[in-house]
């Protein structure tokens, strides 16, 4: 907040929340999201990881659960029993949509769904307190959650209350369309995500991990996508957890605008006002300078957490500990031109409302927080009232998170990274395509491949005919003019995955936080 000013920022929503109180209004709107996407990123939050400490009530072989097992195999085994046993809370997705034929131009819609599974399942207490700690409201979740069963299936349970009923099948179709639409997956350190959305929403996991993977192949020809691999196979060296990986490439991308070269330009919609996240009060550290010592969380910088937590003495502020990397990779004359920057100040980077003008920089005065312009026109929120509330909620000081970290957040950053590696890479692509960040073994990634040795499973071929039964809406929706789909060019000059090159223009029936609005990150 500017000085002199003693009234918070309005809360700006950059995605929608989906419940059980508007799933029936919403769906088809996101049905005709999916349809005419480019690429779709998703995310999801659970009841476990892991069993620990279990009741001995259970009785459970604790060798068959045994998560980050190094025989895939035993893996898979073990995560099956995780998924089965536990439950999804959210599932983020976003999709990515052709704006015009500039390349790296998309549009953009994330959703949220609080979602509550009706079978009786299990909660890990670590995964509890992860979830609490990130600003998930449980409260929300267990009042307002989208009411799902996670089998039996192929087909949808049924009970006696009719709005349970079609909650879970709005949900399941909505989920069975990423399968019809045939595009390119994209997730982060996802297989767990994977295990989980199949049990959840397709049906009972296979017994290996070669149908399993046989599976994924057959369901999403587009391709599976997962940006951590990527990030590692094609930039080794660098962090490559989610938060560091999304603003490491946003830069990239402000770089390339800067040079005149195509870049990542996202305009982020919305379809319904939401109610997070909440922008916090941020204060930034200190620039850094040459010869200071950099008081940035090196485990936090490497590996996105640190074991201090909160008690830590250093910054654990993405921004920031760029900005110092960045110094201590400059050469010596950036780096003293650099240092004629006032100390109490630095740089953070926004987009302008249109997505088209280069990016400008706003400075923030140490201890203050960036402040909104004030409204103009009439407008409740204009373009750079969004740039600068995404600007202060993507920031944390050194002893606090950030409350952005929700599924759908998380499959918006999932999704502006794959934009990015796939302008910069292109026909690069094909070599990270179908291959899995397997934990502990990012050297032997899980393939996403038929194999001869294994055919698809039950499950699959009871699914499938179920799922090609009924399409998907056509991509216009009933929201894009037949003019506005004519172009039939690549998005950026990779490869084609088969999808319509343009993703015509958004319902007119959406609300945009007041005017068309640009997704800006520092």
């Amino acid at each position: 907040m500017a000085s002199g000013s003693s009234r918070d920022p309005a809360p700006t929503a950059i995605y929608t929340d989906v419940t059980r109180d508007n799933i029936e209004a919403l769906a088809a709107g996101i049905r005709a999201q999916i349809a005419q996407a480019k690429f779709i990123a998703i995310d999801t939050e659970f009841t476990g990881l892991v069993i620990g400490n279990a009741s001995p009530v259970f009785r459970f072989n604790t060798t068959e659960w045994v998560t980050r097992a190094v025989d895939m195999r035993d893996r898979y085994r073990a995560m099956a029993n995780v998924a089965k046993t536990h439950a999804l809370v959210s599932m983020g997705l976003s999709t990515f949509a052709r704006r015009h034929t500039a390349p790296g131009s998309y549009n953009a819609h994330s959703f949220n769904f609080i979602l509550q599974a009706q079978n009786s399942h299990l909660v890990n207490p670590t995964s509890l307190t992860f979830l609490a700690q990130n600003g998930f409201d449980l409260s929300k979740q267990a009042a307002l959650g989208v009411r799902y069963f996670s089998g039996p299936n192929p087909r949808p349970f049924q009970v006696k209350t009719a709005e349970i009923n079609t909650e879970g099948a709005l949900l399941r179709e909505i989920f069975l369309d990423l399968v019809r639409v045939r595009r390119p997956i994209v997730i982060h350190n996802g297989l767990f995500d994977l295990v989980y959305l199949y049990q959840s929403f397709f049906g009972p996991l296979p017994d290996t991990y070669e149908s399993f993977a046989c599976d994924l192949h057959e369901m999403f020809p587009g391709g599976i996508y997962d940006t951590k691999y990527m990030v590692e196979s094609l930039h080794p060296g660098e962090a490559s957890y989610l938060a560091y990986a999304y603003h490491k490439n946003r830069r990239a991308q402000a770089s390339r605008e800067s040079a005149g070269d195509a870049a990542v330009k996202v305009k982020l919609k919305i379809m319904a006002p939401s109610a997070g996240p909440r922008q916090q009060q941020q204060q930034p550290g200190p620039a850094p300078a040459d010869g200071v010592a950099r008081p940035y969380c090196e485990g936090f910088a490497t590996h996105g957490h640190c074991r201090l937590k909160d008690q830590c003495p250093s910054s654990h502020d993405i921004n920031y500990i760029l900005d110092c990397q960045e110094r201590e990779q400059a050469p010596a004359a950036t780096a003293a031109k650099a240092q004629e920057v006032p100390s109490n100040k630095r740089k953070i980077d926004a987009v302008d409302g249109d997505g088209n003008s280069p990016p400008r920089k706003a400075l923030k005065a140490a201890g203050a927080a960036v402040a909104p312009a004030a409204p103009s026109g009439g407008q409740t929120e204009t373009s750079n009232e969004l740039a600068a509330a995404v600007t202060t909620l993507t920031v944390s000081d050194s002893g606090k998170q950030d409350m952005c970290h929700t599924a759908a957040y998380d499959a918006y950053m999932t999704g502006y990274i794959y934009a990015s590696l796939r302008l910069v890479h292109g026909e690069e692509l094909a070599n990270v395509k179908n291959k899995v960040y397997r934990m502990g073994r990012s050297s032997e990634p899980l393939l996403i491949q038929a194999s001869p040795y294994a055919a698809a499973s039950i499950t699959y071929k009871q699914t499938m005919p179920l799922v090609e039964a009924s399409q998907p809406p056509k991509p216009d929706g009933g929201a894009a003019s037949s003019s506005s789909s004519s172009s039939s060019s690549s998005d950026d000059g990779s490869s084609s995955d088969g999808s319509s090159s343009d993703d015509g223009s958004s319902s007119s029936s959406e609300s945009d936080a007041g005017s068309e609005s640009a997704a800006a990150a520092a």
